[in-house]
């Protein structure tokens, strides 16, 4: 009896033993394989190409993909990867680029937001374009991280970085580069168009003008002068029946009623024989009863740039004699002149269409001659496309199912086109990713953070306070008895004594100052309909870390769907109530939590991260070009 008992153990532990080792070898030929898996992609390429599609969403993409509507990213991902990629706080366009860019959260790269402020007079400023001094001509650049690019340039390896946003003025790489949003117009500004109009009275962004004897004699407004007044050049406008003829310096640029012209040359003088080039297009709406025209921003002109906005210098006018005249403002599609009714939504999406046309004549004037290295291509008009287009409810009217606005619809497949051609060119040593920094949700109410300041007593305005005026840049604040403010589409700032020039919050009460203002937010419900407004109020140094936390603003929100920063709350302003309707065109945004609004990322490899982020990105780009990943990147790489 014993023996068989013992016999019986010894069989059981062999058995046992067996298990154990066949698990063990298939653990190590998972590793082995997947080992060699990461070797073989890495070894595989030779060069990368990057696409990014500004504001790609996951949601649209799944929905059209699921409809066949997308045949070419569903090829992608069924030949690689497609997922989810997490974006940054707060989700916005030249944040979340840097962050892709450089690996690094926005605590080590130091954008943290459209716009920032002087801690010492609390005044504006601009953060993607960044002059060298208040009055000065010169530009910075506003990255303190250090993106791919210049990595792979300091390796000497070929690198081409077109229309990236945040990157102007461009870096010195080792190739081209072309700087995308952020770049100026002919006066510094981020656009501005001007409507030429016989009805009405002069306003800031019309000019009365009176046809005389079928001719118009008015005026364009070019580069600043000394005066900090901006120069001005006179045109003629002579007026046929159903046209028009733009007469600039002698040259005639004709454009039909319901018609674009061709682009204008602009010549501004600004000093003893010294001339500043510029070009805009014209839209003529109507001659009678009533002269209306539309008059783009007055841009740099690619041929003569004033201000470098390609490295080298000469790559501007290399591409226009390639493809011809073509926007060089960084964001040219003129959402601002839709969101005022200065244009009707026909023009705005021929506009879009314009663009598109000349960003693809550049993705193919760079796709066909790269042979190695790196080229990178953003595309963003689907951004701004969306933003105007956006027939997504989260709050009222919600229907069953996600509804797609049919201008969006038709980008994404023409974006699925051009990917065919891409698969179809690329040979396989080309490494490709397609991503976008951020998705999309609605805007369907705007949150002034001012306004709630005040009523929850973190802020005081002074006795002149006029609720008709919307106080920009903080006009009512009596900042003797404020204890926080707000600036930007997701900051909260302390007005902290010693930093800001009129604090009044010790540094040992500005946690607690902290705190009760989070508390108080996550509490924070609309009046309307008792929704939770703020999905997360995060302390900076919760989420971001690096040499440059200090510059980000003491509390960063995260807003729910369907909520966003009030344009007047961003520009240090206020609104009667807290939460108001946003009745704009501008209908869609992604400035939300970025649990709301991830991007998306296709590979033509498989990736070993099934959660990957914006942050993964640069390493990966390193990582196939077998460099090795700086040890300041957060991300690693998906290969």
């Amino acid at each position: 009896m014993e023996t068989n008992k013992k016999i019986k153990k010894r069989k059981l532990s062999i058995k046992k033993l067996t298990i154990f080792i066949i698990i063990c070898c298939i653990i190590v030929c998972f590793v082995i394989l997947f080992s060699g898996e990461e070797k073989m992609v890495k070894s595989r390429y030779d060069k990368i190409l990057l696409i990014g599609i500004d504001a790609m969403d996951p949601k649209v993409t799944d929905k059209l993909m699921s409809e066949g509507m997308l045949p070419n990213f569903l090829r992608l991902k069924e030949i690689g990867s497609f997922s989810k990629l997490s974006t940054v706080l707060p989700a916005e366009s030249p944040v979340a680029w840097t962050t892709i860019a450089t690996g690094t959260n926005p605590g080590k790269h130091g954008l943290f937001d459209f716009v920032t402020r002087n801690p010492e007079n609390y005044l504006l400023e601009v953060s993607i374009t960044k002059q060298k001094s208040k009055y000065s001509t010169k530009f910075e650049s506003p990255v303190k991280g250090i993106p791919f690019w210049r990595i792979t340039s300091d390796a000497k390896i070929p690198t081409t970085v077109i229309r990236w946003p945040a990157t102007f003025p461009p870096d010195k790489v080792n190739g081209v580069m072309f700087s995308g949003e952020g770049v100026p117009d002919i006066r510094g500004f981020s656009s501005g168009y001007y409507i030429y109009t016989s009805e009405g009275l002069d306003e800031e962004k019309k000019i009365k003008v009176s046809v005389n004897d079928g001719m118009i004699n008015s005026k364009v407004f070019g580069p600043l002068g000394t005066d900090r007044k901006s120069i001005e050049k006179s045109i003629q406008i002579k007026v046929d029946k159903d046209k028009a003829t733009i007469i600039v310096d002698n040259k005639e640029y004709p454009v039909d009623v319901g018609g674009w012209s061709d682009w204008i040359r602009i010549d501004f003088k600004v000093g003893f024989m010294k001339k500043v080039s510029a070009i805009a297009k014209a839209y003529l709406f109507s001659i009678e009863p009533e002269f209306n025209m539309y008059l783009s921003s007055i841009q740099i002109d690619p041929e003569n740039p004033v201000v470098d906005f390609s490295y080298p210098s000469k790559y501007s006018k290399e591409l226009a004699d390639a493809i011809g005249l073509y926007n060089t403002l960084g964001m040219p599609e003129d959402t601002n002149a839709l969101n005022e009714n200065a244009i009707t939504d026909k023009v705005f999406l021929e506009q879009v269409a314009q663009i598109e046309d000349e960003r693809n004549k550049m993705f193919w004037y760079e796709f066909n001659r790269f042979d190695k290295g790196v080229l990178a291509f953003v595309f963003d008009s689907g951004d701004r496309l969306q933003h105007m287009h956006w027939d997504e409810k989260n709050l009222f009217n919600v229907e069953e199912g996600l509804s797609v606005n049919k201008e969006v619809i038709d980008y994404y497949i023409k974006k699925d086109k051009l990917l065919e051609e891409v698969l179809n060119k690329i040979d396989n040593k080309t490494a490709l990713m397609v991503f976008s920094d951020h998705g999309f949700t609605s805007f369907e109410r705007a949150v002034s953070i001012n306004t709630w300041l005040v009523e929850n007593g973190f802020m005081t305005l002074t006795n002149d306070y006029n609720e008709n005026d919307e106080g920009a840049l903080f006009k009512f604040v009596d900042w003797s008895k404020t204890k926080a403010y707000s600036l930007g589409f997701a900051g909260i700032y302390i007005n902290l004594k010693g930093r800001e020039g009129q604090g009044i919050v010790e540094e040992a009460e500005k946690e607690e100052v902290i705190n009760n203002i989070i508390k108080k937010l996550e509490d924070f419900k609309d009046p309307k309909n008792n929704q939770k407004v703020i999905t997360n109020a995060y302390k900076r140094e919760e989420i971001y870390d690096g040499d440059y936390v200090e510059d980000a603003p003491d509390i960063v929100i995260g807003f729910e769907p369907g909520y966003r920063m009030s344009w007047q709350s961003a520009i240090g302003g206020l609104t009667p109530e807290p939460v108001i309707d946003n009745l704009k065109r501008w209908n869609g945004d992604h400035i939300v939590d970025p649990s709301h609004v991830p991007g998306v990322l296709f590979t033509n490899f498989k990736i070993n991260n099934e959660n990957p982020s914006l942050l993964n990105i640069a390493p990966t780009v390193l990582d196939i070009l077998k460099i090795e990943i700086p040890k300041e990147m957060d991300g690693e790489s998906l290969v």
